[in-house]
């Protein structure tokens, strides 16, 4: 019993320090182009409901709503897994231990890819997003493919990071 307690406070930590990575993420990559979030990802999270109206609300508390349910969904995944898989550790507090180490080496990871992602679109400002089909005119191409990037790259770094931190909690078990 003491275990499937720690369990849970592993998945409500989890999604705790994913929200806090999704959030600060978006408060940071929305001062590289804002027009990433004023003309998709608000509207993508019903913020916005028309592409051709300006923003007019709240940018923080905007940027919370879509920081936090962007990522607590990928939190509660990763709580779960790790701790699952954490359950073969000999008691709680190792199980508390070692998944907490692992749930940051998700997050490392995740913010790695994101900086490769912006590294990327950096050295490479030429590849601009011209293939998408969005029924808006992007005006800042080269910083709304750069916060493209890392986001995208953000969310391969979670997947990567995830099978990492798996492997690092079976590792752990010998």
């Amino acid at each position: 019993m003491k275990k499937t307690g720690t369990l849970i406070l592993i998945i409500v930590i989890s999604i705790i320090l994913s929200v806090i990575y999704g959030i600060t993420h978006d408060f940071i990559t929305s001062k590289i182009s804002p027009e990433f979030y004023t003309k998709l990802t608000f509207f993508n999270f019903g913020i916005l409901d028309d592409y051709s109206r300006e923003f007019g609300g709240n940018w923080t508390f905007a940027l919370v709503w879509v920081g936090f349910f962007s990522t607590w969904w990928f939190g509660l995944l990763t709580g779960l897994i790790l701790g699952i898989v954490g359950m073969k550790y000999s008691d709680g507090k190792n199980l508390l231990n070692k998944t907490l180490k692992s749930i940051l080496i998700v997050i490392g990871i995740t913010i790695l890819f994101g900086f490769v992602g912006y590294g990327i679109a950096e050295l490479n400002p030429s590849e601009i997003i011209t293939n998408y089909n969005f029924p808006f005119e992007i005006e800042h191409k080269a910083e709304f493919n750069k916060v493209s990037k890392i986001h995208n790259f953000s969310y391969y770094g979670g997947i990567v990071g995830l099978i990492i931190g798996t492997l690092n909690q079976i590792k752990n078990w010998w």
